[in-house]
């Protein structure tokens, strides 16, 4: 059996952080530290740190279709909000972005998946899907206000018969 598209954690990972870029970076003008890109926080007034942290439960579906097995999958994806004390005057900064961030991922909101595996970045080929608000809470403060948020999206990964 071989994954198709829609089974590509790749696909998964890519996918999100387009909607992420979009939504937090384009529209809002927040600057995101992605997993495994460089970033320097030295300069940064604030940031916000994505992360997909792992799977989290399967369930196996039968008969996705005619050429497919599959399985929902829950992709666990993590937002860790940082505002530098140093450089703000507002002592619930990091509060805001809460809201604005969850804005975008409130239980049920899609998320549109691509194949970026094969260069293809207009065609969606499924959607992942907010299932779950896994954390949702300030961290302890040292020089920075810091925030986290979990998500759980559910996702019909697929492979070929």
């Amino acid at each position: 059996m071989v994954l198709n598209a829609q089974g590509k954690l790749q696909n998964v990972k890519a996918s999100v952080e387009k909607y992420v870029n979009d939504k937090l970076v384009v529209t809002e003008g927040f600057t995101v530290n992605y997993e495994g890109h460089p970033f320097e926080v030295a300069s940064a007034e604030e940031w916000i740190d994505e992360t997909i942290l792992g799977l989290g439960d399967f369930e196996y579906v039968r008969g996705v279709d005619s050429s497919s097995f599959g399985q929902l999958t829950n992709v666990i994806l993590n937002f860790n909000i940082f505002v530098n004390k140093e450089k703000t005057l507002q002592s619930n900064r990091h509060y805001v972005i809460r809201d604005i961030i969850f804005d975008y991922f409130k239980i049920g909101t899609t998320v549109n998946m691509y194949d970026f595996s094969e260069g293809n970045f207009v065609t969606v080929i499924q959607t992942l899907k907010v299932r779950e608000v896994v954390t949702d809470s300030p961290l302890v403060e040292d020089n920075y206000f810091r925030y986290t948020l979990t998500f759980g999206l559910e996702w019909l990964q697929k492979w070929n018969r």
